[in-house]
């Protein structure tokens, strides 16, 4: 399947009702997950780890990269508002990495579900957008030294992403049996 096919049957999955619930109910996991799963360390305030990707990855493996980056977006607007809800929370470069974040993750894994194909998702998202452009938004919030953030960021989110891609995997596994979330 080309781009641009991948493209056109995802965009079509946010018109088909099974996938349109299954879409909310991963939204509504990735607020929750959002919310009460994602923490920062004491020695790095700006960079935050958590189990809120799970619900992307899952969307992204079943729907594709755009109902993959509908979901991330909206999760992330949606668990600000209802974890902090004041006017300056939602910092539009930070969601638009996340959208860009979930495209990715859609694009790499959409009705795939290899070892490989989870380890390039999770690269080209680690190193496409977590690092350049999530660092960057950061660097022009807090005004700290882009290459420091770099830094930090690397030393932790490269480790991390071990586990992102082992919970990715066994997920992915469970789905390509279940028979019942499969689209035509």
């Amino acid at each position: 399947m080309n781009f641009i096919e991948t493209l056109k049957k995802s965009s079509q999955n946010l018109s088909k009702i099974q996938p349109m619930c299954i879409c909310a109910m991963m939204l509504a996991l990735r607020i929750v997950l959002g919310m009460f799963t994602n923490f920062t360390l004491s020695f790095a305030p700006f960079v935050k780890i958590g189990f809120s990707f799970l619900p992307i990855v899952i969307v992204a493996y079943l729907y594709g990269p755009v109902c993959a980056a509908v979901v991330s977006g909206l999760g992330d607007i949606l668990s600000i508002i209802m974890s902090n809800p004041t006017a300056f929370s939602i910092m539009p470069g930070i969601t638009l990495c996340y959208i860009f974040e979930g495209f990715l993750l859609g694009v790499a894994l959409y009705k795939r579900s290899g070892l490989k194909n989870i380890i390039f998702a999770f690269i080209l998202a680690l190193f496409l957008c977590r690092l350049p452009l999530n660092t960057y938004v950061l660097h022009l919030m807090m005004n700290i030294p882009y290459a420091k953030l770099l830094l930090y960021r690397s030393a932790i989110l490269i480790p991390f992403s071990v586990v992102e891609v082992s919970l990715s995997y066994f997920v992915i596994k469970y789905l390509s049996k279940l028979k019942i979330l499969q689209t035509k």
